[in-house]
């Protein structure tokens, strides 16, 4: 008899090590044209960008530094904010 191993979660996006997937590709590809531009033109910008993006895309317990940022934008930035301006009980005091 065969015995599968699944994970606890399985709606979970897959991850590797401290990143989803995706993200892990996309730092991939960053240090590989951060090394290129490092031995062409002898910058380390692209590697700085690489390290950052690195940085805000750590993933522990399911958050990373990016969710934050995304969410604040779409409340500071994005979504309407309404106020309304209502008499309270204690208004009336002098």
């Amino acid at each position: 008899m065969k015995i599968y191993r699944y994970p606890e979660n399985l709606q979970a996006k897959p991850k590797l090590w401290f990143w989803n997937v995706r993200d892990f590709a996309v730092l991939c590809a960053g240090v590989v044209i951060s090394a290129l531009c490092f031995v062409k033109f002898g910058t380390l910008i692209p590697l700085a960008a690489t390290i950052c993006i690195a940085f805000i895309t750590f993933r522990a317990d399911e958050a990373a530094i990016v969710d934050y940022m995304r969410n604040a934008v779409h409340y500071f930035v994005l979504t309407q904010q309404n106020y309304k301006w209502q008499k309270g009980e204690n208004d009336n005091e002098p």
